[in-house]
């Protein structure tokens, strides 16, 4: 991970290069709403978002997204160095979200301009990087191995049971609500709990929590989506205690967006037998998450497009991660 973060900063600068070609104006002009049965949709990380936004060049990227085919962009709004709203429940870097900004509110304004659906993609869930101010202030919101250690896949994790870890996270979500016009939020695959801290325990308690989450957010909006984006089902329950078709049946999930992240057309197809896909597909509307990242450079665009092709026939929508990883792969076909 920390290689491919590397690389993408290191390709930064070309990527805002090609950012600023593809853009025709200097001020996009607005388009209707696109009416799609299946989901065409695309991820945007907050490194990107605040750029844009800081820049002015949001409104026409997701202009060219819209003439692109994309019917709605999961913007990450909560993960690493802060948010991309006004919070007082934590630290935001002034890069992504200097003061008196509030770049998702822009994205949420532009997306709807441009007829696009616009997501707040929670995407650091329950997981926090170990340096970040509330893990040090809080070590007693953090899980715990049965050895003590706190650290997991890289980050720390929050306690789904600690009644002020549930009032940090629904804190957030109230902050995001003030945003109007969202489409919905977005949970990922770090709404979780490592199984390195248990396993049933831990399942039932991050269910209820989903649970508390939903109803609250229902309560303030009850026409917003909560999405979320897990692993092929058993994977997610086994390693992350993340039950989600579990919270499907119980009617705690609108939208379900699988990620299924390969190299190929053939291992994504293969990947989606027996993930839970087919029959969350009988309660929400769902789609696949395809993955641009691998190998970026020598790793042809054709075969992000062959993945969507494979997807489509199966009969499911589909979400690209991420926007960057496209226009770097766009990038690569000129040298």
């Amino acid at each position: 991970m920390k290689r491919m973060i590397k690389k993408f900063f290191r390709w930064l600068p070309i990527t805002i290069g090609v950012c600023l070609l593809l853009v025709a104006t200097n001020h996009a002009s607005p388009r209707s709403p696109v009416v799609k049965e299946n989901m065409q949709g695309i991820w945007m990380t907050n490194v990107a978002t605040a750029f844009l936004h800081h820049t002015t060049f949001l409104d026409e990227i997701l202009h060219h997204l819209s003439l692109s085919g994309y019917d709605r962009v999961y913007f990450s709004v909560y993960g690493l160095k802060g948010t991309l709203y006004p919070t007082s429940h934590s630290s935001t870097h002034f890069l992504l979200r200097p003061p008196l900004t509030n770049p998702l509110k822009a994205a949420v304004q532009e997306s709807r301009r441009q007829g696009l659906k616009p997501y707040a993609w929670f995407e650091y869930g329950m997981m926090l990087y170990p340096g970040n101010t509330i893990a040090k202030k809080h070590p007693d919101w953090l899980l715990k191995t049965v050895e003590g250690e706190t650290v997991e896949d890289g980050n720390v994790w929050l306690d789904p049971t600690h009644p002020e870890v549930q009032e940090y996270i629904l804190g957030h979500i109230d902050d995001i609500l003030k945003i109007k016009g969202l489409e919905g939020i977005q949970l990922d695959d770090h709404w979780a709990v490592p199984k390195t801290f248990g396993n049933s325990n831990q399942r039932q308690a991050l269910t209820k929590l989903t649970q508390k989450v939903y109803s609250h957010i229902k309560a303030k909006n009850p026409q917003l989506v909560v999405s979320l984006s897990p692993n092929p089902y058993n994977f997610a329950v086994s390693k992350y205690n993340q039950d989600w078709l579990s919270w499907v049946e119980q009617g705690i999930v609108d939208e379900v967006v699988l990620q299924v992240y390969r190299p190929t057309p053939e291992a994504v197809i293969a990947s989606l037998s027996n993930s839970g896909i087919y029959t969350a597909s009988y309660y929400v509307p769902v789609g696949v998450g395809l993955s641009a990242t691998w190998n970026v450079v020598p790793f042809s665009l054709n075969t992000v497009e062959k993945q969507v092709e494979a997807v489509k026939q199966q009969g499911y929508g589909y979400s690209i991660f991420s926007w960057e990883y496209l226009v770097l792969r766009r990038l690569a076909q000129f040298f």
